[in-house]
């Protein structure tokens, strides 16, 4: 496995018009679930402010790595890629954070 939970990647995200753009994600999925499945649950990371009620916002202190824009992690927004399909790592998320966020997902989608 070569990614696990709270990395920061950057992958082909696709969009529900089936369109293609390189985004940043956080990887959600467990280890665990990674091993068995063979594939990683990712949320988005975008710079557009829109639908805040579903947004986690980012700070640098909560990464181990420094956003070129202000980012928001869209806890609505939540796809399924093979590991294979992952450009690059771009850093990780801290831990503390990632829990606040998993939370602000839970409450977004259910």
């Amino acid at each position: 496995m070569k990614y696990v939970q709270r990395d920061i990647v950057e992958i082909n995200f696709m969009f529900p018009d089936g369109t293609f753009k390189p985004h940043p994600a956080v990887i959600v999925s467990n280890n665990e679930l990674q091993e068995i499945e063979e594939f990683v649950y990712l949320a988005l990371i975008s710079s557009k402010e829109y639908n805040q009620c579903y947004s986690f916002a980012l700070a640098d202190e909560m990464l181990t790595f420094k956003m070129e824009k202000r980012s928001f992690v869209k806890c609505h927004l939540i796809v399924v890629n093979m590991e294979r399909d992952v450009l690059r790592k771009l850093g990780r998320m801290k831990e503390p954070y990632f829990d606040n966020m998993v939370k602000k997902i839970i409450e977004s989608i259910f």
